[in-house]
């Protein structure tokens, strides 16, 4: 089977986000990469990666707060 590359557009209607989100969310989607300044997600990566941050544990409030400081910065 043929590796398939969706477009924004397509990406957009999967996850039923708006397509200015997606374009926000480029570097945090999985299966992205830039050819000739148009913007392509692979099919098979995208939907591997959605399923494993889907699964991953989550963090709880207070480990969430644990990991920053006073200002609410990272530390």
């Amino acid at each position: 089977m043929a590796t398939r590359y969706l477009s924004v557009k397509e990406v957009a209607a999967l996850l039923n986000i708006s397509i200015k989100t997606v374009y926000k969310k480029l570097g945090i989607i999985p299966g992205y990469f830039n050819l000739g300044g148009m913007h392509f997600f692979d099919e098979e990566e995208l939907l591997n990666g959605l399923k494993l941050l889907a699964t991953r544990p989550n963090k709880t409030a207070s480990q969430f707060h644990q990991t920053r400081d006073k200002h609410g910065l990272m530390k």
